[in-house]
């Protein structure tokens, strides 16, 4: 159960209900309604992600699902394994995303490099020298920037996500 009340969308500043109406009603909204300035900072940030990708979204929900279960956070695994299902990507490929990661033998030589990316940025704060330029192999400067951007952008997520205690929405 969430540890504030969700938020009411009606009522909150217009910008914020204008962000806010753009999504699907989820309860990760409903408690940024609760969120004002800020909750809209968020959501123009992580729209700014997405809308201005370079990143494959396969590499994108690769690098979410990674976050999310380095992260611990059900909410956005719930989310992103039934995203990344309807994008076409394979189940056992989601299951060693979210269990296994850059050490599974599934993933090729790119997707592993990836993975061991966003796994060290994430438990040692940041990638280390050799996974730094693994992934430079594949990635220009500005891909690299986007996924470390995103993977810190998740990170967020799943903090907010797990902090106010998010109850999974029903699908």
């Amino acid at each position: 159960m969430a540890r504030i009340p969700y938020g009411d969308i009606t009522g909150v500043e217009p910008e914020l209900a204008a962000e806010l109406a753009k999504r699907q009603p989820a309860n990760l909204y409903r408690m940024l309604a609760n969120g004002g300035s800020a909750a809209l900072g968020y959501l123009k940030m992580g729209t700014e992600l997405r809308q201005n990708a370079l990143l494959d979204p396969m590499v994108r929900e690769l690098i979410i699902l990674r976050t999310g279960s380095l992260c611990e956070a059900a909410y956005e695994l719930d989310h992103h394994e039934a995203i990344a299902v309807n994008m076409g990507m394979a189940d056992d490929k989601i299951r060693a995303a979210v269990d296994v990661g850059s050490q599974s033998r599934l993933f090729d030589a790119f997707e592993t490099a990836l993975l061991r990316f966003v796994e060290e940025a994430i438990v040692d704060g940041k990638a280390s020298e050799a996974a730094f330029t693994e992934l430079a192999k594949f990635y220009s400067a500005e891909e690299l920037i986007e996924t470390t951007l995103l993977t810190g952008f998740y990170m967020l997520t799943s903090r907010f996500l797990q902090t106010f205690d998010m109850d999974l929405d029903e699908h």
